[in-house]
């Protein structure tokens, strides 16, 4: 028991000071969870309070100090960044929350141009991460041991804290191979004592018959209960599902998590039916790693104010989106976390609205930064992703995963033959979005423009032996 108090006046000293962690001390705590849980069955009174937010005087005192030692580190480190601050003749010490918008956006292509820019003097790189390039260019980030280290342990203390994972637990992942979120997913979910399967992004029929099959695995559920994948490749999942007659209790999934990309209320519902499964909403991308985000019961989008400095800035002028408005969620990760890529302000371009003063939530994370949930990318006209998927995905005669590209202010949708029904119902869930109108076409090809989906990325020799 003292040893555990040790351990976490460690952790809350460096969470207080914002200087590195003691791995030993995370990792320890991690440890220490996983045995209270498979001793006790839960992690007993104030355990979650790791994961809350905290008062909003100190929260607004930590921001300034981790801001400030962040910004030092980068101008004293980054080529990028000592170049800027040398040339302006800013002081990075002047650098506050109130001042942070003196310095310019970190765009993508800012990244992808130069990504050695970015890496301290100081790093010592172990992995480079490529993100999945699905809406672009791959971006590359470079992690070190520390960081991978640091951040898989985090997670670990989360998914058994927040997401109720337990040692019995078999998670498969059904992601992309080259994702950072591979090799940090793999070493948190076994830190906390479950099991892992590297399922990857197999044909969803393959993926559905691993699934159904026992394990027989000593110690752990028959079936895998937890399962890892994109919006698009669930999607996929449950349009094999209801086509190969599959039924919720052909599968012992408990949770499946969903991440990456837009998930629509219509394609959840479904596929909590059709896998008899919660699904759980998030919000993550390689580049601000570990900032990350949960979505709430309200449907809100909660980003904890702790791992990195994030603002909602609009598309257009980079200023603070204002309340009710769209704005781009653009991150500073914090040097507590992050020593080799270094990135300030780091525009992710992934859109969120700003939440008016009168729909603040009041939800068990009402004590943390909520906006609403990612709305994906926007067009000239104004439509976004998730307001295209939200009418598409509310009509189940159209084939999944949802294919759509946008020709002006038309909208070509894939739905494998022409059906005046079906267009007719379409026209009037969209009715009122900024549309002239919407062509039904058969397949892929016939979209005016590709339409990226991460459910493509299979890794099909994986099944074929290759």
């Amino acid at each position: 028991m003292f040893g555990t108090a040790v351990r976490q006046l460690g952790y809350a000293w460096s969470m207080m000071s914002g200087r590195r962690f003691r791995l030993r001390d995370v990792n320890a705590l991690a440890d220490d969870m996983r045995v209270t849980l498979e001793t006790f069955g839960s992690p007993g009174e104030g355990a979650d309070d790791m994961l809350a937010g905290s008062d909003p005087e100190l929260q607004e005192d930590l921001t300034r100090r981790r801001l400030r030692r962040t910004v030092r580190h980068a101008a004293a480190e980054s080529p990028y960044y000592r170049r800027w601050f040398e040339t302006n003749g800013v002081d990075p010490g002047s650098i506050t929350p109130a001042t942070l918008s003196t310095i310019p956006p970190t765009s993508k292509a800012d990244l992808r141009g130069m990504p050695a820019a970015f890496v301290s003097d100081r790093a010592r790189p172990v992995v480079l991460a490529h993100t999945t390039g699905t809406t672009g260019t791959p971006t590359m980030v470079w992690f070190s041991a520390y960081e991978i280290e640091l951040m898989s342990s985090m997670s670990a203390l989360a998914l058994m804290l927040a997401g109720n994972l337990r040692s019995a637990d078999l998670w498969a992942n059904a992601i992309s191979s080259r994702s950072i979120a591979q090799i940090l997913t793999e070493r948190a979910v076994t830190r906390t004592g479950a099991a892992f399967v590297h399922l990857g992004a197999v044909d969803p029929a393959v993926a559905l018959d691993r699934l159904a099959t026992p394990m027989h695995v000593p110690g752990k559920h028959p079936q895998i209960t937890q399962l890892n994948v994109t919006a698009s490749y669930l999607a996929a999942l449950v349009q094999e599902a209801e086509r190969g007659g599959w039924q919720a209790g052909d599968f012992g999934l408990s949770t499946i998590w969903s991440g990456g990309e837009v998930l629509t209320d219509a394609l959840r519902v479904r596929a909590e039916h059709t896998f008899g499964a919660q699904v759980r909403d998030g919000y993550s991308m390689t580049e601000i790693a570990p900032v990350g985000g949960r979505v709430c019961a309200d449907g809100h989008l909660h980003l904890p104010a702790d791992q990195g400095l994030v603002e909602i800035l609009d598309p257009v002028t980079l200023r603070p989106a204002e309340p009710g408005a769209v704005g781009t969620i653009v991150v500073t990760p914090y040097s507590t976390y992050r020593d080799t890529t270094l990135l300030l302000r780091y525009v992710t371009g992934d859109l969120v609205r700003v939440l008016r003063a009168d729909e603040q939530p009041s939800c068990a994370l009402a004590a943390l930064p909520a906006t609403s949930r990612v709305l994906g990318r926007v067009s000239p006209g104004g439509l976004t992703t998730r307001d295209v998927l939200d009418v598409l995905q509310a009509e189940h005669a159209l084939p999944l995963p949802t294919r759509w590209s946008l020709e002006g202010s038309l909208l070509y949708v894939v739905a494998g033959k022409s059906d005046a029904g079906l267009l007719g119902r379409l026209e009037e869930r969209a009715h009122g979005l900024p549309l002239d109108g919407i062509v039904l076409v058969e397949t892929a090809d016939d979209l005016p423009a590709p339409c990226r989906l991460r459910a493509d990325l299979l890794e099909l020799s994986f099944e074929r032996g290759l």
